[in-house]
């Protein structure tokens, strides 16, 4: 039995199966996890969606900023936007909210104990314990479940910015969603920047959050997406596999082992 991360799919269906050709995957026996943004920009988002329910048996996602704006939009239907024809496929799907309430179900955060490894879209807040972070992130979970509506009516924002215990209600939420789906770089003083998304040279004053101190959960391998200027990137026990297929790069898919040598673990197409 074989388990793969797969970087942001973002509705390139084709690639995807080409991808799964490329590794061999075997349905039965082997199990793939996505980091994120499975749909949105690659024109197949529905095939995307359609093959991941179909085949949950084998597969887990965690929830992106992608997905995240396709669940908004479903739920408070006033964000919809007209131009974006491959969420409106998705609406007028007769299978539409099947698979929006499967997708509303989804990890923000996985562990994955045998091998160490966390999975996550964007990354993991600098100063968070690991244990933290999975506490939060079940809160999160946990809201989506119970009052959807409410939560995607309040998500959107960058404030507040800056991590504290007492932070309660949707600023809590808000700060742990923002964290887990749209971080890069922090300010030096821990404040979570949004509008840096560019590579790492462009933002010499800012600090991305695989450089911050502390890092209070280093002893797990951190796999995240979200950043496809860095394209396939290791830094301090951490991997991006977000290598931009959406923009023409290649869909990446890294190889888990109890013993990973990085660069004999990575198959892109």
């Amino acid at each position: 039995m074989a388990s793969y991360v797969v970087g942001d799919v973002q509705g390139c269906f084709d690639d995807l199966m080409l991808l799964l050709d490329e590794i061999k995957f075997d349905l039965y026996k082997d199990k793939l996890v996505f980091c994120g943004d499975i749909v949105n920009r690659g024109g197949q988002s529905l095939q995307v969606l359609r093959w991941i329910y179909a085949h949950q048996y084998c597969c887990q996602v965690t929830l992106g900023n992608h997905d995240l704006s396709l669940l908004a939009q479903y739920f408070v239907p006033k964000f919809r936007k007209s131009r974006n024809i491959e969420f409106k496929t998705i609406f007028a799907a007769t299978d539409c909210s099947l698979l929006m309430n499967w997708l509303l179900k989804q990890n923000i955060l996985i562990y994955l104990k045998t091998f160490k490894t966390i999975v996550v879209h964007a990354g993991i807040y600098p100063n968070w314990s690991l244990k933290r972070a999975r506490k939060e992130a079940k809160m999160l979970e946990v809201i989506l479940q119970t009052d959807p509506i409410n939560f995607f009516k309040n998500m959107y924002g960058a404030k507040p910015n800056h991590w504290h215990k007492k932070l309660k209600g949707m600023d809590r939420a808000r700060f742990v969603v923002n964290s887990f789906t749209r971080m890069r770089f922090l300010y030096k003083n821990g404040g979570l920047n949004f509008k840096a998304k560019g590579e790492l040279s462009t933002f010499s004053k800012l600090i991305p959050w695989f450089n911050y101190q502390p890092q209070k959960h280093r002893k797990a391998k951190i796999i995240y997406g979200h950043w496809s200027t860095l394209g396939l990137f290791y830094k301090n026990n951490t991997i991006c596999i977000d290598t931009g297929k959406v923009w023409g790069g290649q869909l990446t898919a890294f190889a888990l082992d109890e013993n990973m040598q990085a660069s004999k673990h990575i198959f892109q197409v």
